[in-house]
């Protein structure tokens, strides 16, 4: 039997199995306001689509289980931090009214950026629950600067806990014009300075929710093991295959391949969100190419 290295698989499916962008089809409406120009009326419309292209293939990858409230924030958020999610786009059609502008695009959305971003800023791992942490801000904040921050609470998943670890202090930058975060956690800390909040904040809460107990603790533990393939290039495009099936299946890492005289065998380790949908994927993509699979819970 000739087994993989885990350092040759990553560096196969790097270079075999990118995720491709998705192109999905948007229509947005954009009112017309006072003294507002053609060139910027286009401008906010072209932003509130890529916006919207976006926050439905988040929604995909989040199976659907995000609050309607939380939806709604990460929709707000994305209007102005949805851009280094897209590829590219292509006008569909575009009518002018009195009112203001009708638009539909074509938008190309990465997706491995995406999803790498929703598990920075902890949406994966408070689905479930919330995230107990300190927040710690100024006494001097407007209203609007209040719920703005409140917001960034509610998206993040943050359910603030006095003397709770991580702790999340924002203070005005030296300029006034600027926010500065700092995030302490188990003896570290980590400073982030922009003059926008949203920036600042998720900035750094990667720190905390990318490490790699969090992400470890994400997977759940489960396995999925498949045998019958005649080569590893068959292994690799499933590997493909599993990462687009977002609603049924998250974080999926191939972790080790097997070449034995009836075929090479391959294990996955995964976070199911939706077993059903998943077993029926599975039954409807391997069995007719003579494929078997063993899928695993935790403590199995």
């Amino acid at each position: 039997m000739r087994r993989y290295s885990f350092l040759f698989l990553i560096m196969t499916c790097c270079l075999l199995t990118a995720w491709p962008a998705v192109a999905g089809q948007v229509q947005v409406f954009e009112p017309l306001a006072e003294n507002m120009s053609q060139r910027d009326l286009r401008a906010k419309a072209q932003a509130q689509g890529f916006a919207q292209a976006v926050l439905e293939e988040a929604k995909v990858m989040l199976a659907n289980k995000l609050s309607e409230e939380r939806s709604a924030l990460l929709g707000e958020y994305l209007l102005g931090h949805a851009e280094p999610f897209i590829q590219g786009y292509k006008v569909v059609s575009s009518q002018d009214f009195p009112e203001g502008l009708s638009l539909t695009l074509d938008v190309r959305v990465d997706r491995r950026s995406l999803r790498d971003s929703l598990g920075g800023m902890g949406l994966f791992a408070t689905l479930s629950q919330p995230q107990p942490a300190t927040v710690v801000w100024p006494g001097d904040l407007s209203d609007e600067e209040i719920q703005a921050l409140q917001h960034l609470i509610k998206l993040t998943g943050i359910a603030p806990a006095e003397g709770a670890s991580p702790v999340l202090t924002l203070e005005r930058g030296s300029d006034k014009n600027t926010w500065k975060c700092r995030l302490s956690y188990d003896g570290q800390e980590w400073l982030a300075v922009n003059t926008d909040m949203a920036t600042a904040w998720f900035t750094l809460w990667p720190r905390f929710f990318d490490r790699p107990t969090a992400q470890a603790a994400r997977t759940g533990g489960e396995t999925l093991t498949v045998s019958g393939w005649f080569s590893p290039d068959g292994v690799l495009e499933f590997d493909r295959v599993l990462h687009g099936w977002d609603a049924a299946v998250q974080n999926a890492q191939l972790v080790d391949m097997d070449m034995q005289p009836a075929g090479a065998g391959a294990t996955w380790t995964l976070s199911v969100v939706n077993r059903d949908r998943l077993e029926m994927l599975l039954n409807a993509f391997l069995p007719q190419r003579g494929l078997s699979f063993h899928l695993t819970a935790p403590g199995q």
